[in-house]
């Protein structure tokens, strides 16, 4: 694995085949956890599937994304899905310059709907560029009595074991799940739908859930990485066998 702590020279002579691109946010999670959970969670996770991969170039997580849900609390701050979709497509077309036709997008914050039609719009353009993506659902813990949305347990577990001094548990309210739909987040924001921007359990979160968390996020995160790049590649051959 290379990164940006490397010297060009040294990611040159690498060669990476994968670059990998996690994005974060910066917003609020209640009371009791920071505000770069999400960004935390996505260079965490970025780097340790990093080491579990051949010939990858890790980059640095992009703190901002879609946001705007949160905007009712303070200290949260957000990107226009056009301007994150930009962003992407100029990094992707930076990697491609230099080589890299296989980039994974590790998407820790759940609000990024539009890199799912902004990579499809890439991979069809670029020819030769393949763009993944994996999402939030890397996270899931069992939802049990609260369905886990947003500064619950999964959450609070993770950054209990990797900051655990970022969390205030003492400040922690009460478990919560809204009568409404996630689409509330589109219609109204969260801020109406949970005041104290919970959205699970927290109060059943431990550290130990979070390494368990964590350990299985990367497992299924590289497993996924490893069996979609292989079958792009089975299915491209496959296109160019009938085309001959």
């Amino acid at each position: 694995m290379v990164n940006w702590e490397n010297t060009f020279d040294e990611i040159r002579q690498a060669r990476p085949e994968i670059a990998i691109l996690p994005i974060g946010a910066i917003e609020q999670h209640s009371y009791h956890l920071p505000v770069a959970t999400d960004y935390i969670a996505a260079q965490t996770l970025a780097h340790r599937v990093a080491e579990r991969l051949d010939n990858c170039y890790l980059l640095p997580a992009l703190p901002y994304s879609c946001s705007r849900e949160h905007c009712d609390f303070f200290g949260t701050v957000w990107l226009r899905p056009s301007t994150l979709a930009a962003i992407i497509e100029d990094l992707v077309g930076a990697l491609h310059h230099h080589g890299i036709t296989k980039i994974v997008l590790l998407v820790a914050h759940g609000g990024n709907w539009i890199v799912k039609p902004t990579l499809r719009e890439i991979n069809l353009d670029r020819k030769g560029v393949h763009v993944i993506f994996t999402t939030p659902d890397a996270f899931t813990v069992e939802q049990g009595e609260f369905a886990e949305l947003h500064a619950g347990r999964g959450e609070t577990s993770l950054i209990m074991h990797l900051r655990p001094e970022l969390v205030k548990m003492d400040q922690v309210r009460p478990d919560y799940s809204p009568s409404q739909g996630r689409e509330f987040f589109d219609y109204t924001g969260i801020g109406p739908v949970s005041r104290h921007g919970i959205w699970g359990a927290p109060s059943k979160a431990t550290a130990e859930q979070g390494e368990q968390i964590l350990e299985q996020a990367t497992a299924r995160t590289v497993a996924y990485i490893k069996e979609t790049f292989a079958e792009i590649e089975r299915l491209e051959a496959q296109r160019r066998s009938l085309e001959d």
